[in-house]
């Protein structure tokens, strides 16, 4: 049977980090043709390499093994191979991308879902590693799986003699080393950019449960999250019930939802997600936000009022209760508040909302209730459902701030003597015209130098607020330094703290900031800030990374411009082949991501280039150092001959964010593989046919026909004894 190789990215994968990791794809319409069966990429796989997270697409190289190739679609049996008109033909599918993650990945079973055309007949080898199962493939679909726990490429293959044959699904699972495995973040359901009420029950960290369980149903897993507001890196090992100190367990479904009571509070979730799986036990990165809690916000006079805003009826120091209507003959009951000079403080259910309609505005209390009257009552009634009469208000607003809100002939009245709101045709004495109070913004507090910034030499943060700012006792502030992205540290600084006036504070550091390198630096604060600390304390919003980090630089390092001081291989070296290139600097060094600042590998004469990829590898069974960058290719390149790799000025960049010069690499690849060759550059053996191997000594091909040749995926072979590069 001759072989024609195809290369086909069609492994859909949905991956969740588990010790048994399941991997599914279904083909679907128009994902497989002739015409596109080399270039589909539908997926991949992610995981963790050495700390970062790494997605890398699943790759499968499709080859028709005979002359005949057909492949259509069957909407009920899936991808249909060859046809009872046209006869049959010959499919294999094989993959290296388990083994290319890291060679401690284990094949634990692969599984097709196919069946064979009726009358017809077809044979089915799944093969890892160096173990294989057959299967005779019957006319109903079913499950035909390879239990294995073997390491190595995944080869699957049909033959038939006659008529079609189908394909619907593949599963691989496979095992990742406990250091690779990713679990998935938690995440937050609720912005951190607004104040709470304390009724509110926060349930700050979801994860999807349903898509998890449904993905790995048949895996022995838990998943539980684990969080602390103290500031402290949750633990799985030392946790306790007391949401306030510690590490606390959240329930099986992933929900947080500690029902905070404080009058005020800032409180900094770190929640960190574990998965259980066989005895094992896998980490996710740590997930963190900040919450500003209060019973009471601040409200200030409305001057008019604006579609979908929510206000509270004030007069004298009393606030209507929007939560439940008064059972004292249906009038609004009222309730003593806090009043300020130019605000008031109350909580967000007693207000109601107000929103456009024709004639006026109808108004809903927090339960989303319509307030109306009913004829010419006084009272009031609340419906679910909008009614159909006594509904619709007139809402004004005089220059004395005094709200005039009227419901046909009646007005809103609060009533002294009664300490109640109610509607009435005329006024008397006793009876006063209600004021708005609507919910203000968070106050406004400036940083300077900004979140953020870049900043050299840092000794002076400076926060201002127009409404007042304050600092509690015992407050503190320390400056944390990332050096070198090797590990936090507390940088050797002292402050003093001076307030020039009631809005704004200057925190001076001894002395300025210095290091070599650029880092970054988190100011962090114990205690609190406090904006419109007069009225009501609101904490200063931070920024959640660490405990109360309240801004974080970009500190520009003084360290001299780095350069490149070794390569291995080193230029104009000769080696047996290319693989791994490792560049070596006077100080930390980082690299350009833009496409334009690629660099090049190409050969001698041709005008190709070979595809390159960051590694942490540094080539010899070892990682790289912290002063190192490697690239790798995605093969070796065997084939004789003189190579360039070819930098442009700004892909390496240096620890202060300047682009090295750009430079031009040379390598003579002498080996006993013989020399790239041209497709023509090569005849066929005695037999008069060309064999086909990958550079891994993998037989892909056997024709007869040079045109079979030129359909090979890009890359390089070894044909006839020579190492080709197919473009």
């Amino acid at each position: 049977m001759k072989k024609i190789l195809l290369v086909l990215t069609s492994l859909m994968v949905i991956a969740v980090s588990m010790n048994a990791r399941t991997y599914t794809h279904t083909f679907k319409s128009g994902d497989l043709t002739l015409n596109n069966i080399s270039n589909i990429v539908l997926g991949g796989v992610s995981y963790k390499d050495n700390g970062t997270t790494v997605s890398k697409d699943i790759e499968w190289k499709g080859v028709f093994s005979s002359e005949h190739k057909e492949l259509t679609w069957s909407n009920n049996n899936g991808v249909q191979f060859g046809s009872k008109k046209n006869g049959a033909c010959d499919f294999t599918l094989t993959t290296s991308t388990f083994s290319e993650i890291s060679p401690d990945v284990k094949i634990k079973s692969v599984t097709v879902y196919s069946l064979k055309g009726s009358s017809g007949d077809a044979v089915m080898t799944i093969k890892v590693g160096d173990s294989q199962q057959q299967f005779e493939l019957e006319e109903q679909s079913k499950a035909y799986t390879f239990e294995c726990d073997e390491q190595g490429e995944i080869q699957i293959s049909w033959e038939a003699t006659k008529r079609a044959y189908y394909i619907s699904e593949i599963v691989v699972k496979y095992t990742l080393p406990a250091h690779m495995v990713r679990v998935e973040e938690a995440k937050f359901k609720y912005p951190t950019d607004k104040v709470y009420a304390d009724q509110l029950t926060m349930i700050a960290g979801v994860i999807d449960m349903d898509r998890i369980e449904e993905i790995n149903a048949d895996a022995d897993l838990d998943v539980v999250a684990y969080y602390t507001l103290d500031g402290t890196r949750p633990s799985h090992e030392d946790y306790n019930s007391d949401p306030r100190v510690g590490t606390t367990e959240s329930t099986r479904s992933c929900q947080i939802a500690p029902v905070l009571t404080d009058t005020t509070g800032v409180y900094n979730f770190r929640i960190l997600m574990v998965e259980t799986d066989l005895g094992e036990v896998y980490e996710s990165e740590i997930a963190e936000a900040a919450y500003i809690i209060s019973n009471t916000t601040i409200h200030i006079p409305a001057t008019d009022v604006a579609n979908g805003n929510r206000y509270a009826f004030v007069a004298n120091d009393s606030v209507a209760d929007a939560l439940v209507p008064s059972i004292r003959n249906g009038f609004l009951e009222s309730r003593t508040i806090k009043k300020y000079e130019k605000s008031i403080e109350t909580i967000e259910y007693n207000d109601f909302t107000f929103t456009v309609t024709d004639g006026g505005y109808t108004i809903q209390d927090a339960a989303d209730r319509y307030m109306y009257i009913n004829g010419t009552s006084n009272e009031f009634y609340f419906s679910a459902e909008r009614p159909a009469t006594g509904a619709v208000w007139s809402v004004a607003v005089n220059s004395d701030g005094k709200a005039v809100i009227k419901n046909g002939d009646s007005t809103i009245y609060y009533v002294v003597a009664d300490d109640k709101f109610g509607c009435y045709a005329t006024a008397e004495e006793g009876m006063e015209l209600p004021v708005l109070y609507t919910p203000r913004e968070y106050p406004k507090a400036t940083i300077t130098p900004g979140n953020g910034s870049e900043v050299k030499g840092l000794q002076k943060i400076t926060i201002t607020c127009e409404e007042g700012i304050s600092i509690s006792s015992g407050f503190t502030l320390k400056a944390l330094g990332n050096q070198d992205k090797n590990g936090n540290y507390e940088i050797n600084a002292t402050y003093k703290c001076v307030q020039d006036d009631a809005n704004t504070l200057k925190f001076t550091i001894d002395t300025p900031l210095k290091s070599e390198n650029n880092i970054n630096v988190d100011i962090v604060i114990t205690g609190d800030i406090y904006l419109n600390p007069d009225t009501m304390k609101f904490p200063l919003p931070i920024t959640g990374r660490y405990t109360r980090t309240i801004c974080t630089y970009n500190h520009l390092g003084d360290a001299a411009p780095a350069v490149i001081t070794a390569v291995s291989p080193a230029d104009n070296s000769t080696v047996d082949k290319l693989s791994h290139f490792v560049f070596t600097f006077s100080n930390y060094s980082g690299h350009s991501d833009e496409s334009a600042l690629q660099p090049r590998l190409y050969t001698e004469g041709k005008t190709w280039t070979y595809a390159i990829e960051q590694t942490t590898d540094n080539g010899n069974g070892g990682m790289i150092e912290m002063k190192q960058l490697a690239l790798k290719t995605t093969e070796p390149l065997l084939g004789n001959g003189t190579y360039y790799f070819e930098f442009p000025t700004g892909y390496f960049t240096d620890c202060n964010g300047n682009g090295i010069e750009g430079f031009t690499l040379k390598y003579t690849v002498s080996n006993d593989s013989g020399l790239l060759a041209d497709i023509e550059d090569v005849d066929a053996g005695n037999n008069g046919t060309w064999t086909v191997y990958t550079t891994s000594g993998i037989k892909v091909l056997e024709t007869t026909e040079r045109t079979d040749i030129k359909r090979l995926v890009k890359g390089i072979y070894i044909i006839n004894g020579k190492a080709v590069f197919i473009k």
